[in-house]
């Protein structure tokens, strides 16, 4: 087994938190402050969004993970790979900070 299936194995690893988190979101089981000032209604679409957003990045792990297991021993698709793969997390990451601070700024009175 080359270093470059071993890196694709962690990668793979690497993704199923997400996958897990994003089961957990989908169960309604996002921890809340008593003072959110969300209604069930906006604490279900939260969790929606946040979850689909998960897989999304668990998704761009595991396709992180197909490209450095075909593409790991060519030095510049690697590199293609992993730029895209950092590009599609960072800003699948920015969504869900996104998503949480338009729902805080809902919950609080304002336009979101």
């Amino acid at each position: 087994m080359d270093t470059h299936h071993v890196a694709a194995l962690v990668f793979a690893l690497m993704a199923l938190p997400s996958f897990v988190f994003a089961r957990w979101l989908a169960g309604g089981r996002l921890p809340l402050a008593g003072d959110s000032g969300m209604t069930v209604r906006d604490k279900a679409l939260l969790d929606s969004r946040l979850a689909r957003l998960m897989r999304m990045i668990g998704l761009a792990m595991l396709a992180t993970a197909l490209g450095v297991g075909l593409w790991g021993d060519d030095e510049r698709r690697l590199a293609m790979v992993v730029v895209v793969m950092v590009l599609a997390v960072n800003g699948l990451a920015a969504a869900c900070i996104w998503v949480v601070a338009s729902a805080r700024r809902q919950a609080r009175g304002g336009r979101g």
